[in-house]
C-alpha cells in the first residue's frame, strides 16, 4: 500500500478570501505536478480531504488529472490540529493505495508517527501541493506504522 501526502495548493489569505480557496498560481503549480505525478502511473484507490475548499480544491485537481473525479471522499479528521489516530485507525484498514490532502501541522504530524512512532518528530518539511510518499511493506494490517518511506517524486521538474 502507498500513501501519498500532499498538502493543499497556495490559498488565498482570510482576509482576501474566508474560504481560503487557491490562488491562480497555486493552481497553477498544482496542475502541473499532478501531471507529472499522472506519468509515474499511480494507481489511486481513493483521495481524502479535509472539506476545507483549498484542500477540496487542490484534491479535485488531481483527481481530474488522474481520471479519478469519483474517488473523492470527504474525510473527518483531517483538518489543521485535528488528532491524527482516527485516521491511522483508517489507513490500517486499508490496503489499497491512497491519497490524502490536508494541512499543517496535522500532515507532518501524522507522517513522523507513521513512520517513527512519534508524532512530534518533524520528518520533512511539507510544500504546498508538493507529495510525500510512504509505503507499507508486508502484510501487517494491524500495525498502525509503516516500515518503510521514500520520495519518489524527487526529480520533480523545475518549472513545477
Amino acid at each position: 500500500m502507498y500513501l501519498y501526502l500532499i498538502q493543499h495548493a497556495l490559498s488565498k489569505s482570510k482576509e482576501e478570501d474566508p474560504e481560503r480557496s487557491i490562488t491562480d498560481a497555486g493552481r497553477e503549480k498544482t496542475e502541473k505536478i499532478a501531471e507529472y505525478f499522472r506519468t509515474l502511473n499511480p494507481e489511486i484507490h481513493v483521495i481524502w480531504q479535509s472539506g476545507k475548499k483549498r484542500a477540496k480544491e487542490t484534491a479535485e485537481i488531481f483527481a481530474r488529472t488522474l481520471g479519478i473525479d469519483n474517488r473523492i471522499l470527504e474525510h473527518s479528521n483531517l483538518s489543521p490540529n485535528d488528532p491524527i489516530e482516527p485516521v491511522t485507525a483508517a489507513l490500517v484498514k486499508m490496503h489499497k493505495n491512497v491519497i490524502i490532502v490536508g494541512h499543517l501541522p496535522f500532515l507532518p504530524r501524522l507522517l513522523s508517527h507513521l513512520t517513527t512512532g512519534d508524532d512530534r518528530c518533524q520528518i520533512v518539511n511539507f510544500k504546498n501541493s508538493g507529495i510525500i510518499c510512504v509505503e507499507r511493506n508486508g502484510e501487517d494490517r494491524k500495525s498502525t506504522r509503516l516500515n518503510s518511506s521514500h520520495i519518489p517524486l524527487s526529480r520533480m521538474p523545475s518549472s513545477a
